[in-house]
Parts: C-alpha cells; sequence; structure tokens
C-alpha cells in the first residue's frame, strides 16, 4: 500500500519537472533566433561532462539581465531525462566576443560556468563537485 503522502508529493514533484519544461518551451518559442548583440536569443547544441560519459542534447536562451550582463536559461536532456536552469553570465565584450564566468548554486551545489559567446558559436565550460565538462552550441532558427 503507498502511504497518503507519496501519492500528492510524486504528484506535485511531476508537476513541477513538467511545468519548467513547459516555461522554458515558451520562453524558447517567444526569443529571438538572433539578435543585434551578437550574444541573446536561442542556441542549440550539446553538453559532454569531462569525468564521465554523461552528456547529451542542451539549448539555451540568453537574454540582457539589465545589468550589462546576460543571463542564460539552458534545457539539458540526459538520458530519458530533461530539464531546465537559469544561470548568470556576468561578462565583458572582448575583441567581438562576450567572455563571462559565472556561478549559481543549484540543488545546493555550486556550478561555475565560463566561455564565450561569438560569432562562431557559443562555447564553455562548467565545474561542480561532481561533473566537469563543456558545450558548445550554434544558431538556430526554430
Amino acid at each position: 500500500m503507498i502511504p497518503r503522502m507519496v501519492r500528492p508529493a510524486s504528484i506535485l514533484v511531476a508537476t513541477l519537472l513538467l511545468s519548467g519544461c513547459t516555461s522554458f518551451e515558451k520562453e524558447w518559442a517567444a526569443a529571438p533566433a538572433t539578435a543585434a548583440d551578437g550574444v541573446a536569443g536561442r542556441w542549440t547544441g550539446r553538453w559532454q561532462n569531462t569525468n564521465n560519459t554523461h552528456g547529451g542534447a542542451l539549448r539555451a536562451v540568453v537574454k540582457p539581465d539589465g545589468k550589462e550582463a546576460y543571463m542564460a536559461r539552458f534545457h539539458a536532456v540526459w538520458g530519458n531525462h530533461s530539464g531546465s536552469f537559469s544561470t548568470p553570465l556576468p561578462g565583458t565584450f572582448k575583441d567581438g566576443e562576450y567572455h563571462f564566468r559565472g556561478s549559481r548554486r543549484i540543488l545546493g551545489v555550486k556550478i561555475t560556468t565560463a566561455g564565450r559567446i561569438g560569432t562562431n558559436g557559443f562555447e564553455a565550460t562548467y565545474d561542480s563537485a561532481f561533473d566537469r565538462g563543456n558545450f558548445q552550441l550554434g544558431r538556430t532558427e526554430r
């Protein structure tokens, strides 16, 4: 027999996960494919851990955050799972590219992201207590 609280808790968790994906899809659909600043807009590609074999599809919506920096919302796929999260990308323009380094705590784990966004793509590394790796994204029209 399933305890009374397990069913509502399972429904709540499923609803939160699905609404996160749904809100990402809405944000993705509303975002421009590209922007005049060369940074904002939709990006798509792949992520790959360098400390194990985990990797998968990755999409991002990048927006100015109003503080001379950007905020990225990522939607990552791993195995049969997917999820989205946002992280700040504070940085500066240099030689026509935006170079950034930022960090965010997700479920108590600090994840640091550093990289560059330019006409040739969006490339970065990430590092946490459990995983480290890189991702490469390019522009998409869809």
